[in-house]
């Protein structure tokens, strides 16, 4: 997708490896500059500067096509059913409807979950916890039980605390 031509060596999108997806966000409307900003990184002029003079006049046409013809986007049609489910909820509490409050309440919620993973808001990924075992208490613990009974086999000492820096791994001690 990326347009060559269009590349600018001093801009920080045309020089990112993730070019083609920060120009379809741009494309795709989905997402204000704010928050297009915060999820690739980057600041707002530099993701308008970017759009204005580096991207690929093709894309920016189907962009501007795509505006004219009204189609619109998912997140305009989600609000566009939150609206909806509002004024009967609005209605429905009107008129001591508590059933049907209750229906619209719901609907209301999953429209707005709806817009938040539109929005990116809601982020579904796993989530992965980065746990540095040399510093757990457990380790230290062991490794210190370790040398402590290698102070008498200085050799083996060495080798072992080469071996757990990694050192002997690359000298080829371990293994």
């Amino acid at each position: 997708m990326t347009d060559t031509t269009a590349y600018e060596p001093r801009c920080h999108i045309c020089r990112r490896p993730d070019r083609d997806a920060v120009d379809e966000a741009i494309i795709s409307g989905g997402l204000s500059f704010q928050q297009l900003a915060e999820r690739f990184g980057v600041s707002r002029d530099t993701l308008r500067r970017h759009k204005r003079a580096h991207m690929p006049a093709a894309l920016l046409a189907v962009a501007a096509e795509r505006e004219r013809s009204g189609i619109t986007r998912a997140a305009d049609r989600a609000e566009a059913l939150y609206q909806a489910a509002q004024r009967v909820l609005a209605a429905a509490e009107a008129k001591g409807q508590n059933s049907l409050s209750l229906q619209a309440v719901r609907e209301l919620r999953g429209v707005v979950e709806l817009l938040a993973r539109l929005s990116g808001e809601l982020d579904e990924r796993p989530q992965v916890a980065v746990v540095n075992v040399q510093e757990a208490p457990e380790w230290l613990a062991v490794r210190a039980a370790i040398m402590g009974a290698l102070v008498p086999f200085p050799e083996a000492a060495a080798a072992v605390a080469a071996a757990l820096s990694g050192e002997g791994v690359r000298r080829g001690i371990a293994g």
